[in-house]
């Protein structure tokens, strides 16, 4: 008899280790289907706001008149991409990534509003997007922080300088290895030679 309970224990013992570990394999494959799907779409949200900004940056090189206060003003823009993004989001992410691509949106509206009435100039647009560009980085940071490995926050999305750089002169001298203006003593160099050249 003391066999028959023995062997009687050791079968429910297996089953229940089975059941176990059935259950936490299949709420591991739930939590990595989730995750899953947050991260398609955080991507989504991500690829079409940089189609927005694109869009937007269009429409300032473009330069429409600029209209009167109170104007409503159609625009060419596909607002599905973006509105499909938003819905994948609200159907699927963490509460905090929900809000967070929300204050992009919300920044995107401004911007939108702003850029068809022609009231973004073409040398105002750097610093106009910037808005939604920090919201993309809150954006990325909360997904990060839920979906990724732990780790630092991200302090830039990109390496593209400032609005305010230098850089957006468009001067040889600043993509030189060494910082010098390069046009500028160029441009020394050969007066130097003229003042130093006999007169004919």
């Amino acid at each position: 008899m003391a066999v028959g309970i023995t062997t009687v224990g050791a079968v429910l013992a297996t089953l229940l280790g089975v059941l176990v570990g059935s259950m936490l394999s299949s709420r591991s494959q739930s939590e990595q289907w989730s995750r899953d799907r947050q991260a398609d779409a955080c991507a989504q949200v991500l690829r079409e706001s940089a189609n927005l900004l694109i869009e937007f940056a269009k429409l300032v090189w473009q330069q429409p008149p600029p209209v009167a206060d109170g104007a409503n003003v159609p625009t060419p823009i596909d607002w599905r991409p973006w509105n499909g993004a938003l819905s994948m989001i609200d159907l699927v992410a963490d509460h905090a990534i929900v809000e967070a691509a929300h204050a992009i949106d919300e920044q995107v509206w401004l911007a939108h509003q702003k850029v068809k009435r022609g009231w973004v100039a073409d040398g105002e647009w750097m610093a106009a997007r910037e808005p939604i560009e920090a919201r993309l980085q809150d954006f990325v940071n909360i997904a990060r922080s839920r979906l990724a490995v732990k780790g630092p926050p991200l302090h830039r999305l990109t390496g593209r300088p400032s609005h305010d750089s230098p850089v957006w002169n468009f001067r040889r001298s600043y993509f030189s290895g060494d910082g010098q203006n390069a046009g500028n003593n160029r441009s020394s160099a050969v007066g130097s030679c003229e003042r130093s050249s006999p007169k004919s």
